[in-house]
């Protein structure tokens, strides 16, 4: 059976994606009514800046990510490398097309490990989702900038405008 799969952080990431299953194309798409925030915290017992990608539910908001076909094996390979997220179906549009795809299984942590004391992004996971998002094409990684966020709230491209050493 093939499973539509939405990868929003890591995931856009060809050398990412191919850790966990083979690579293959994508197709960008948005997902309505969901925001992406970096507020999971990676060491919540540590005051480093350690924070990744979530997804939270938010009927004002959208996000770019990827749609990625998959079989029910590798699904369950995703499973297994976001063991920590829960799985929900959600709908995507092709952003070239604007085709509608219904039952996207996209990874979010509702209360897991969420930074409550606004941390930073984690560096290195910081530059590998925006790198790939760019690489992806420019007015892509634009957006990643623009509908991404940090614990606080901040939009990723204020936060760089404040935070020149990311």
């Amino acid at each position: 059976m093939t499973n539509y799969f939405i990868g929003y952080g890591s995931l856009l990431s060809h050398n990412s994606l191919k850790k966990t299953i083979k690579d293959r194309d994508f197709i960008p798409v948005i997902v309505k009514w969901f925001k992406r925030i970096f507020n999971v915290d990676l060491d919540p017992n540590s005051n480093k800046d350690l924070d990744v990608l979530n997804i939270v539910k938010d009927k004002n908001s959208f996000f770019n990510g990827i749609l990625i076909k998959i079989t029910d094996e590798e699904l369950l390979k995703l499973k297994e490398r976001e063991k920590h997220y829960v799985f929900e179906k959600v709908e995507a549009k092709d952003i070239n097309s604007n085709k509608i795809y219904k039952n996207c299984i996209l990874s979010i942590d509702h209360n897991l490990d969420i930074d409550l004391g606004f941390k930073k992004p984690d560096q290195s996971y910081f530059d590998l989702c925006r790198e790939a998002a760019y690489h992806i094409n420019e007015n892509f990684g634009n957006m990643f900038d623009e509908t991404t966020f940090t614990s606080d709230g901040t939009r990723v491209k204020e936060f760089l405008l404040k935070n020149p050493d990311y």
